[in-house]
């Protein structure tokens, strides 16, 4: 069911076959750059997928951004695996890529606490330098974002986003928009769309500064003393987490696949398997295992135009 334009309600253990409602979400993605899902998951998933984040950040990953976050989760964080290769989630990102088939990329990262400045996703994307790649309508990479925690328009924590911008490259007299979701809901975008989340304060931005400036001398790292700062900082406010994953996709495309392999170039490779458990999923679901993880095929040819 359409709720307004951007969001739409989902059935989340099968397929949708509300007529038009694939069309209806790609027309959004395309024309929007975001689509927000209602109730993806269910209380009892964001309670688990919550729990297994937190304990998994408080000693891995990597201390950035004033947070620490995890690149590459499904490979390390088995219950966010599960939930991200299930019906609930694949059969979502099937009716986006409809009628083409499914492609995870790989990527999938863990954040909590982090701040975030306005941003794309394809910076360094060859295609970026020439702006071409914001030109270009076959192009259809997307991430699926799950924040863990109810965050309203009004909320500091709230992923703000410039719509349209994904067909305009870095553009900063665009309108902004706070997408308010409750816990459970999923957000898509286009990863060439400008977006910001949790924006540093000033203390925040005082902070850094000051532990990059000493931190060499101290022999510290600076990252994790601005983190452990800022965690300080949160706890004496009674500021709760705000937690959130994330997980690129796309159709099997070159776009797809030439976003993968400029993702190896600035990513550390992966270090670990998925699990029996997990690749059973995948093969029941007709979705290949993530790209990022195995090696690159010759078939997987780069566009010549780009």
């Amino acid at each position: 069911m359409v709720n307004q334009i951007g969001e739409l309600g989902a059935s989340a253990d099968e397929p949708s076959d509300v007529p038009g409602r694939a069309n209806r979400l790609q027309k959004d993605l395309s024309s929007n750059g975001y689509i927000v899902i209602r109730e993806v998951l269910t209380p009892e998933q964001v309670k688990r997928l919550r729990l297994a984040v937190t304990q998994y950040l408080k000693s891995g990953g990597q201390y950035k951004y004033g947070g620490k976050f995890q690149l590459h989760a499904m490979y390390v964080v088995e219950e966010v695996a599960k939930l991200l290769t299930s019906d609930t989630i694949l059969n979502r990102l099937k009716e986006i890529t409809h009628p083409l088939e499914v492609v995870l990329t790989g990527e999938c990262d863990l954040m909590i606490n982090t701040t975030s400045s306005w941003h794309h996703d394809v910076p360094h994307h060859r295609a970026s330098l020439d702006g071409s790649i914001f030109s270009d309508e076959s192009f259809r990479v997307y991430k699926i974002a799950f924040y863990l925690q109810d965050q309203d328009e009004n909320s500091r924590a709230t992923l703000k986003i410039r719509p349209r911008s994904h067909l305009k490259a870095l553009n900063q007299s665009m309108p902004e928009k706070a997408v308010a979701v409750r816990a459970g809901d999923a957000i898509v975008f286009d990863v060439r769309i400008e977006h910001a989340g949790q924006m540093p304060t000033l203390v925040d931005r005082a902070a850094r500064r000051l532990f990059e400036r000493i931190a060499p001398r101290l022999r510290l790292d600076a990252q994790k003393a601005f983190t452990l700062t800022r965690s300080i900082i949160r706890w004496i406010g009674r500021v709760p987490d705000r937690v959130a994953i994330f997980m690129t996709f796309g159709p099997p495309d070159a776009w797809t696949y030439s976003y993968v392999e400029e993702g190896r170039k600035w990513h550390p490779g992966v270090r670990g398997t998925l699990s029996p458990e997990v690749l059973t999923q995948l093969a029941v679901s007709n979705v290949a295992p993530p790209l990022i993880g195995k090696p690159y095929s010759s078939h997987q040819a780069s566009r010549s135009e780009f």
